[in-house]
């Protein structure tokens, strides 16, 4: 429109400008307008032209740029640089990347079986040659590559898919990467609040094993019992699948059904259930007095908070006379390093409670002033105390400062961080080792209990708990015997002052 306005005015001012005699002309400033008034004409013209090829490069460019820019593989380096400075063992970078890209290719493959042809793969796999091993370029190209193979495809996708078998690259059995969902629901188990039906579970091995069902919950109102093997969830065989994987498939919406298939080695039977999924709220502490003078505290987990729990509750148990404390830890697999450490703190008011042996450090975590470091004490354990559980009950018995009853536990000596991403997922991986007091390590071999004493199944009597009541009541026996208090000696070659 404004071209073809812009040629009829230029033609009209030039037929006006043939028509007059310029040497008639009596006025010269009527030729200074007319030559002003055409050359505003056509620079207007020449601008309309230029703006109009203007306004089409930036696109262009905004074109190519977006292309680049969105290649954003962020979640990717920092999974790298959090696995080359934390990641106990010793592993090259252009490892990793290798590990990376071939996951990005093997992954979108199993998802889109029909998308990449033998040939395509082998194009694909020859990127790697134009970067150095150790550069994130190849992954950036291969991700740009398989996107314009299909639009469908999320970046997001692609970069877990790496992320995921970096992770699996390192052959830690303890190493795992969440996807975002999943790390929402195992961020949960330490929230105190989940929607699922109610077992505590263990990993033995390739089995995942239910360690036992919470009472007045889906499970066990399904006589779902301890030792049961899963075998598969929602038809969904879980054999391969690490415990967090398993726990995800088994999580849900409350309300929503889920059907689960065990396996009893007691009778060599299989069965399946099907469970309907309920908000469950995870108790800490469950407490009871016992001959009205021994109180008896299940610590179901390690979770934020909850050494301090048990310290307020053990405050309200000494102001009802409650004169010994046995601490049941039995099915209690583990949680945070640091509830340990303060639980420890709570009973331990001198020398180390742990050592932590990380790649570049060496962390030690001792005892401090307590007003309970000379309350009698007694600890139950079974072959499920793991982790945080054997990092307490080993500072215990290694300062004699209480007694161990039960069975020998489960053996888990090392220890690991979750790193969150960007993108709302997550890893976890070993960073360090962890040493008992007596420097120690019960890694694949656990802590043997001072009274050895199985739990028979087939009575109703708890007989664990009844030695352990048995040897609390001899403690306040010996306490009350003894003006010195001399019945805790710590042993002075691990205080270390």
């Amino acid at each position: 429109m404004v071209y073809f306005l812009d040629k009829f005015l230029k033609k009209e001012i030039f037929i006006m400008v043939k028509k007059i005699s310029i040497k008639k002309a009596k006025n010269r400033i009527y030729i200074i307008i007319l030559s002003t008034l055409i050359f505003s004409i056509i620079t207007f013209s020449i601008g309309c032209n230029i703006e109009q090829q203007l306004f089409k490069i930036p696109e262009k460019i905004k074109e190519v740029v977006t292309i680049k820019s969105d290649i954003n593989i962020s979640p990717i380096n920092d999974v790298i640089d959090s696995i080359e400075k934390e990641y106990l063992y010793d592993i090259k970078r252009e490892e990793l990347i290798t590990s990376a890209f071939e996951g990005i290719i093997k992954s979108t493959d199993e998802k889109y079986p029909e998308l990449l042809s033998e040939h395509d793969k082998d194009e694909l796999e020859k990127i790697k040659d134009k970067y150095p091993e150790d550069s994130l370029d190849s992954i950036k190209e291969l991700i740009r590559k398989l996107r314009e193979k299909k639009d469908v495809i999320k970046m997001e996708d692609l970069i877990i898919y790496g992320n995921e078998s970096m992770i699996k690259s390192l052959g830690d059995k303890y190493a795992y990467f969440f996807y975002p969902e999943n790390y929402r629901i195992m961020m949960e188990n330490y929230s105190g609040h989940i929607s699922g039906v109610g077992m505590y579970v263990n990993q033995v091995e390739e089995k995942i094993v239910v360690v036992k069902p919470m009472e007045n919950t889906p499970a066990y109102r399904a006589g779902i019992k301890a030792d049961d093997v899963i075998i598969s969830v929602d038809g969904q065989s879980i054999e391969g699948k690490n415990i967090d994987e398993v726990v995800a498939l088994i999580r849900g919406k409350t309300g929503t059904k889920v059907t689960i298939t065990f396996f009893r080695p007691e009778t060599n039977e299989k069965f399946t259930k099907e469970l309907i999924r309920e908000e469950i709220e995870i108790p800490n502490l469950i407490i009871e007095i016992l001959n009205n003078k021994i109180g008896h505290v299940r610590y179901i987990g390690f979770i934020e908070g909850g050494a301090n729990r048990l310290k307020n509750e053990l405050e309200e148990l000494s102001d009802q006379g409650i004169e010994a404390l046995i601490l049941d830890l039995r099915g209690n697999t583990g949680g945070l390093l640091l509830d340990a450490v303060n639980l420890g703190q709570l009973f331990i008011d001198r020398g180390n409670i742990v050592i932590v042996k990380e790649k570049t450090d060496t962390i030690t975590y001792r005892g401090k002033d307590t007003p309970y470091a000379q309350f009698p004490l007694v600890v139950i354990v079974d072959k499920w105390s793991a982790s945080a559980s054997e990092i307490f009950a080993g500072a215990m018995q290694d300062h004699n400062r209480a007694k161990l009853v039960g069975n020998t536990t489960f053996g888990k000596g090392k220890v690991q961080k979750i790193f969150s991403l960007s993108d709302g997922s997550a890893i976890k991986f070993t960073t360090g080792n962890y040493y008992l007091p007596s420097e120690r390590s019960i890694e694949e071999i656990g802590i043997t209990p001072d009274i050895i004493i199985d739990d028979n199944s087939e009575t109703d009597e708890d007989e664990q708990l009844e030695i352990a009541k048995k040897i609390a009541l001899e403690l306040i026996n010996e306490v009350k015997s003894s003006s010195s208090l001399q019945a805790w000696p710590l042993f002075s070659n691990i205080w270390n002052e």
